[in-house]
This record gives C-alpha cells, structure tokens and sequence, in this order.
C-alpha cells in the first residue's frame, strides 16, 4: 500500500470501528444489556473523533470519507441510540405507547441532522460551529445518562427523566441553537486547563461524562438565548 493510499484508508478503517461499535451496542441492546450498549456508544464517540484527527494528521479527507463517515455515524448515533431507547422503554409497562414513536423521533432526527450537516459543510468552508446538536452529542447525553445512573444507583432511574432527555436531544439535533466547539464552549480555561478537565472526565467517566455533556448543552444553550437577545435589543434601538 502506498503513501497516498495510507492516508485514506486508515481514517476510513477508523470510521469503519465507530460503525462496528455501534453495531455491537445494538445487539447488546437487544440482548438487554443495555449497560454494554451506552458504554458501545461511548466508544464509538471516541472512534468518530479520532477518524476525523487523523484525516487532518494525514491530510487524507475525501468525498469517499465523509460519506462513509456520514453513513456510520447514522448507525453508532443514530440506530444504535434509537434501538436503546426502545429496549429502555420496553420494560416499562406503562409507557408501551411511546416507544416507537420516540425511539423513531429520535432516529429520523438524527438522520435529518446529517444530511443538515453535509449541506452545511458543503456551503460553507466554517466548521467550527454546529447548527443543531450534533448527534454525537445526542447520543452520548444518552448513553452517558444510562452509564451514571447505574454507576450512582446500580440500575436506570428516573426513567421519566431519560424520556424528557430522549426527547429533548431529538428536537435539539434539528433545533436552530448553535453549539460551539468543546475548547469554545469552555472558553474560561486555558489550554492546560481544558485538557487536565477532559482526562479527569476520561478517568472517571461512568460519574463525569453524563454532567460533562449536560453542562456542554446548557452553556451553549444559554449562550444562544443571550445572543439572540444581545441580537433583538441591538435592532430595536
């Protein structure tokens, strides 16, 4: 294998993992061990971050690749969350009617955030913002929220919790909020400090990644509120 083959084939077998991760986490998920399946889809986060670094490392991005990665993350973040959600909701008697229409909800809006987020990339050359929550995001808030209730209290509590979560991240996939980079989104650290908070949250992420991420969401969301009225007074006057 050549030089320039190297640098787009090895970000592509990254890509490839995240999708075999979160094709793993759905047949954990039907096998009801839906503790392997969140902790699956965190991985798979994981592979879908590194995928995109080494294509910068390499210089190897290619139509080929956002494409495949487009197609993956549909399974790891968009199949693989739905399916937990479902196998969730299936044990809970008294909310049978709901677990296909949120399950799908949250399937088809994580499907209409990607295709939103090729078009956007393709228009513009500015990536470092989101439109909408990526639904790596989504997916791990989930996934996250599964892991550090068993971690807290041994199993899933406050279902009715994960089932406002559940839908909430759906509508914001598709919403118009826009959430910032990590490094944006806690801009009061410095570098040093950025990277001492990420790998205590890796060390201890069965306690840290689920408030982690929910305090990702709601600084963004705070952030745009404030903008938008910064925004709206700006025009009255």
């Amino acid at each position: 294998m050549n030089r320039i083959e190297k640098r787009f084939v090895i970000p592509n077998i990254i890509t490839g993992a995240n999708m075999l991760l979160g094709f793993l986490s759905i047949i954990m998920s039907f096998q009801g061990d839906l503790l392997k399946a969140s902790w699956l889809i965190v991985m798979a986060m994981v592979a879908d971050g590194l995928d995109g670094k080494t294509a910068r490392a390499l210089d190897g991005f290619s139509e080929f690749g956002k494409e495949f990665d487009s197609f993956c993350d549909a399974v790891s973040f968009g199949m693989a969350p739905g399916i937990l959600i479902y196998s969730i909701l299936m044990e809970q008697v008294a909310l049978k009617e709901l677990i296909i229409p949120l399950s799908f909800l949250y399937l088809l809006c994580g499907v209409l955030r990607l295709v939103k987020f090729n078009i956007i990339t393709e228009a513009s050359k500015d990536k470092a913002d989101f439109i909408g929550m990526p639904i790596p995001t989504a997916a791990g808030l989930l996934a996250s929220y599964n892991i550090f209730s068993n971690a807290v209290w041994g199993e899933l509590v406050q279902i009715n919790l994960f089932l406002i979560l559940a839908f909430f991240v759906s509508i914001l996939m598709v919403s118009a909020i826009t959430f910032k980079s990590i490094s944006k989104t806690f801009k009061v650290l410095d570098s040093k400090g950025l990277l001492a908070l990420l790998i205590l949250v890796a060390v201890f992420a069965k306690y840290l990644l689920f408030p982690f991420g929910l305090s990702y969401f709601l600084v963004n969301s705070f952030n745009f509120i404030k903008e938008k009225r910064f925004t709206s007074k700006e025009e009255v006057s």
